[in-house]
């Protein structure tokens, strides 16, 4: 007896409400996808888009309370985990990786397993999401939701880790990079530093978040998964720690680069200096002598000029010479 086919990914278009994105029963292994009927039983993923009408009104049809429902669609967040009465609600951050965004303004989704299925929220597209669904469509994919939430962190932690090995590669070209100006230099460390900013605004709160998650699985999920959950975590320990050595090192090369900068005015102006003392009892003569007045010595004498130059000279060596002596440079 031959299976019938899944259905095409027009048809499943036509039977899920619009803002239901994608939706697969892990009830079976492999996990299938969901054409209907998509409040009658458990064991359930459901990826939402946030943003369109009737989302609230379908998940108050799945007895989701509505302080929950506020809690998943509001639109500023921060990473954090809640331990509810029947599941848990997790909001975390991934890097922007669409087309002409900045990867450091991070996105929002929002995970809620409440009564046995597993919402998640999004508002753009997320690259971990769209990984896990190829997987799936390939019957490569997570068992379970747990080991779905598990992969899930892990795409999220995989795509912050090239993101902070891109910034360290652009920190790198900045310090070696002797040949740039030193202002184009401080430039680019600032958007660098601004950049880094960003991402430490939501990966200390997600730690905390990845912490209280794996403190949490530990009465409700899998030693395996919980092991895979506890790597994650550290994972994101580590980016945590990367980002701040990052920050500590344009720390250092702003410093660097500033006192560069105050060396080469000291030592201009340090010379500036010199050549106005070397200068100044010669100006002083010539402003002298350039009196136009009767009385002034050697008007009649046509070697007059030559032994004032000659005069001059011998003032600017013994000059040099007692700067020399007391050891100005």
């Amino acid at each position: 007896m031959t299976q019938p086919s899944p259905p095409s990914a027009t048809q499943l278009k036509q039977q899920r409400p619009e803002f239901m994105l994608d939706a697969w029963d892990f009830a079976t292994h492999p996990a299938q996808p969901l054409t209907a009927d998509f409040h009658q039983a458990q064991q359930r993923w459901f990826h939402l888009q946030r943003d369109v009408p009737g989302l609230a009104a379908w998940l108050a049809q799945a007895n989701i309370p509505e302080p929950l429902i506020d809690a998943v669609l509001m639109e500023d967040t921060r990473p954090r985990f809640e331990r509810l009465n029947d599941g848990f609600l997790l909001i975390l951050r991934s890097v922007n990786l669409g087309e002409g965004e900045q990867p450091e303004d991070m996105l929002s989704i929002r995970i809620l397993y409440y009564n046995g299925n597993l919402y998640s929220f999004r508002r753009r597209k997320i690259k971990a999401v769209h990984i896990i669904q190829e997987r799936l469509a390939q019957q490569l994919g997570p068992e379970s939701l747990h080991d779905f939430l598990v992969m899930l962190i892990e795409e999220m932690n995989n795509r912050v880790e090239e993101l902070i090995d891109t910034i360290e590669e652009q920190l790198e070209a900045i310090e070696t990079n002797d040949q740039a100006a030193t202002a184009q230099r401080q430039q680019q460390l600032t958007a660098l530093h601004r950049r880094m900013l960003r991402l430490l605004r939501f990966i200390r709160p997600q730690l905390a978040a990845l912490e209280r998650l794996s403190a949490d699985g530990q009465k409700w999920m899998e030693a395996e998964l919980l092991q895979w959950l506890g790597n994650e975590r550290d994972s994101c320990h580590r980016v945590l720690e990367d980002l701040e050595m990052l920050l500590e090192q344009v720390w250092m090369l702003r410093e660097h680069l500033q006192q560069e900068v105050a060396e080469k005015m000291n030592r201009n102006t340090y010379w500036l200096s010199m050549v106005a003392g070397v200068f100044l009892p010669i100006s002083f003569l010539t402003g002298l002598f350039g009196i136009n007045i009767g009385g002034m010595p050697g008007v009649d004498d046509e070697r007059a000029f030559w032994i004032f130059c000659a005069a001059l000279s011998v003032i600017a060596v013994v000059e040099y010479l007692l700067l020399r002596r007391l050891r100005f440079w």
